[in-house]
């Protein structure tokens, strides 16, 4: 009996071991799996029961996770008839690992639920009241943007001989927030070395788009970005970026302007960069390389209703 047991233990933990890959959501960081209350309908002064399920889709770890219920407080009761005086805050400082392709392991996940007795509602009325449950988290999102750059006798040979050149390569972590360039920025850096001037000055533009199902939300401090942005490159540096004027890293916490991502679920920034030319060289092509590693607290909400009816 004994080997049978452990028989079908082996089955099972293959079978788990072989699966199909962990589902991932590039676009999202923790993922309300499931919020419910169950019943849907029940009378004045009847406990319902509201459960929620998280997980972490995206590509980096969540921390300071929690659940809160909004729509309860002074207006639901606690099972013992007490009225509820708060959202009931769940898990915390919660942390939750993303999913690992490389073991196909999915990211990780927890349940909260929570037992409440329905308002005082009136005899002869029978409404839905709203619950919501916002679920917030601290996630990163990290990132890479590649842009060629060539000499102007490099640019002029390729030219002739028709041969393109590789436009700016975009990386980004899965997550809620993206970086991102727009397509007219994204053609190569042509150094002017024939030019007497010292440097050669490249504007870029660069956008923090939220692609996520929820909103940034820093405390106090409304959709707040922070973090660094790092530049490598022959001879680069930054000329104007978010109030640096100087030097191979921006930190977004010291920017003269905070970056905020607002209603418009995007926000650009003007970057300017230069190359020294002397330190370019004779180099007929290389790449310039901006990393950027971003960080932000970010939210998730869903609704049920439960209809009441009053006695």
């Amino acid at each position: 009996m004994k080997r049978v047991a452990l028989l079908i233990f082996a089955v099972a933990f293959i079978a788990g071991c072989t699966g199909t890959t962990p589902s991932t959501d590039s676009n999202n960081g923790i993922s309300i799996i499931r919020f419910a209350a169950s019943p849907a309908e029940e009378r004045s002064g009847g406990l319902v029961l509201f459960d929620v399920e998280i997980q972490n889709v995206g590509g980096t770890t969540a921390r300071n996770v929690k659940a809160d219920l909004f729509g309860v407080e002074r207006q639901w009761r606690n099972p013992d008839g007490s009225l509820v005086t708060s959202t009931l805050t769940k898990f915390g400082t919660a942390t939750l690992k993303p999913p690992n392709l490389q073991r196909q392991l999915p990211g990780d996940f927890k349940i909260a639920q929570w037992q409440l007795m329905t308002p005082d509602i009136p005899q002869g009325v029978a409404p839905s009241l709203p619950v919501e449950v916002r679920v917030t988290f601290d996630y990163n999102t990290s990132g890479f943007l590649i842009v060629p750059a060539v000499s102007d006798q490099e640019f002029e040979i390729r030219r002739i001989q028709n041969q393109p050149i590789a436009s700016a390569e975009i990386v980004n972590s899965e997550g809620p927030i993206k970086i991102t360039i727009p397509e007219s920025f994204r053609r190569p850096i042509i150094v002017d070395t024939e030019d007497p001037t010292p440097t050669e000055s490249v504007p870029l533009r660069i956008e923090f788009i939220n692609v996520g199902d929820g909103f940034p939300i820093t405390e106090g401090e409304t959709g707040k970005i922070t973090g660094t942005i790092r530049l490598f490159g022959p001879g680069a540096e930054f000329e104007d970026c978010l109030g640096a004027t100087s030097g191979n890293e921006v930190n977004l916490n010291n920017a003269e302007i905070p970056t905020r991502l607002r209603d418009t679920q995007s926000v650009p920034v003007a970057c300017s960069i230069r190359i020294d030319k002397a330190q370019w060289g004779a180099r007929p092509e290389d790449s310039i390389t901006l990393v950027f590693n971003i960080f932000y607290r970010y939210y998730v909400r869903e609704s049920a209703s439960v209809r009441v009816f009053g006695k």
